[in-house]
C-alpha cells in the first residue's frame, strides 16, 4: 500500500515538473522568438510603423492569442474521468481498469503518466503534460495548426531577412544549414545565429504541419489513434465528416478557429457514445 502510495505521489510529482518545464520553455522561446520576429526581421523588411507594419503586428497578436490560448486550455481542461458519474445501465463495451479500480466508459484509456483514466483517450500530449482527450481534443488541434502557420508565415520573412546576410561563401554556408549548432560553436556570430533561427523555424514547422494533418484526418475519419488497427470503411463512431468535426470542435465548429475563448459545446459527454443512426 505505501508502495502504490509512494509511485502515485512521484507520478504526481513528474507530471508537476513537467507543467513546470514545458510551461517556462513557452515562456521563454515564444517571447525570444516574437521579438526577433518583430523587432529584428520586421524592420528589415517592412518599413517601420508603416500601415504593413501595423497589419503585420495585428497577425502577429492574432496567432499569439490563438497559440498561447489553445495551450493554456489545452493543459488545464479536465478530460479524465475524475468526477465524473460512470454508473451506467448499459456496460456494453466498457471494461476495467484494473489501475483506477473502476469501469471505465468506450474509448477510455488508462495513462500511465497522467495515471488516470482519460475519456477518449487520442494520445498523451508531451507538450501539453497531459493527455489529449474529448475535452482538450480541440485546443490540441487549433493548437498545432496555428503554430504551423506561424512558421510558414514567418519563414517566408526569415528567408528574405537571412537572404540580406547570408553570403555563398563557395557553397561553405551549406554547412551551416546541415550542422547549425556547430556553425554556432565554431563561428559565433549574426549569420550563425540567423541560419540556426531558419533552421529551427523549418523543422518546427514540418513537425506541427505533419501532427495538424495526421490527426485532422483522424478527426475526419471519426477515430482516435488507438482505432486506427479497427478501422475500416464501417466504423462505428464514423458519422460522417461533418457530425465528427463536430463532436471534436463542438457546435461552433466552423468559428473555433477564431479564437479559443469562444464556447462550442461539444454534442456529447465522453462517456456514452451512440453508434446508430449514422449520417452520410
Amino acid at each position: 500500500m505505501l508502495l502504490k502510495l509512494d509511485s502515485i505521489k512521484n507520478k504526481q510529482y513528474k507530471r508537476f515538473l513537467e507543467h513546470i518545464f514545458y510551461i517556462n520553455i513557452v515562456l521563454v522561446l515564444i517571447p525570444a522568438f516574437l521579438y526577433f520576429e518583430i523587432c529584428v526581421v520586421l524592420p528589415a523588411i517592412v518599413e517601420q510603423w508603416s500601415l504593413a507594419f501595423f497589419c503585420h503586428l495585428l497577425c502577429v497578436t492574432f496567432l499569439l492569442q490563438n497559440i498561447m490560448g489553445n495551450m493554456i486550455y489545452g493543459m488545464f481542461t479536465n478530460t479524465t474521468i475524475q468526477g465524473k458519474k460512470l454508473d451506467s445501465s448499459c456496460k456494453e463495451g466498457w471494461t476495467l481498469c484494473t489501475v483506477c479500480e473502476c469501469l471505465r466508459p468506450p474509448r477510455a484509456w488508462h495513462c500511465s503518466t497522467c495515471d488516470i483514466c482519460i475519456l477518449k483517450r487520442d494520445h498523451h500530449c508531451t507538450f501539453f503534460a497531459c493527455c489529449v482527450g474529448y475535452y482538450n481534443h480541440r485546443y490540441f488541434m487549433l493548437f498545432t495548426f496555428y503554430i504551423f502557420i506561424s512558421m510558414l508565415y514567418s519563414l517566408y520573412y526569415n528567408i528574405k531577412f537571412a537572404a540580406l546576410f547570408i553570403s555563398w561563401n563557395n557553397g561553405l554556408v551549406l554547412l551551416r544549414f546541415i550542422c547549425p549548432l556547430a556553425s554556432i560553436v565554431i563561428d559565433f556570430g549574426e549569420e550563425s545565429i540567423y541560419i540556426f533561427l531558419l533552421v529551427i523555424n523549418v523543422i518546427v514547422g514540418m513537425f506541427t504541419g505533419f501532427l495538424f494533418f495526421y490527426h485532422f484526418n483522424n478527426i475526419l475519419k471519426g477515430r482516435i489513434v488507438s482505432e486506427i488497427s479497427a478501422y475500416t470503411d464501417e466504423f462505428v463512431h464514423n458519422k460522417g465528416w461533418k457530425p465528427n468535426l463536430i463532436e471534436v470542435f463542438g457546435d461552433k465548429w466552423y468559428m473555433t478557429w477564431i479564437s479559443p475563448f469562444i464556447h462550442s459545446k461539444l454534442p456529447g459527454n465522453g462517456i456514452t457514445w451512440l453508434v446508430d443512426n449514422k449520417s452520410e
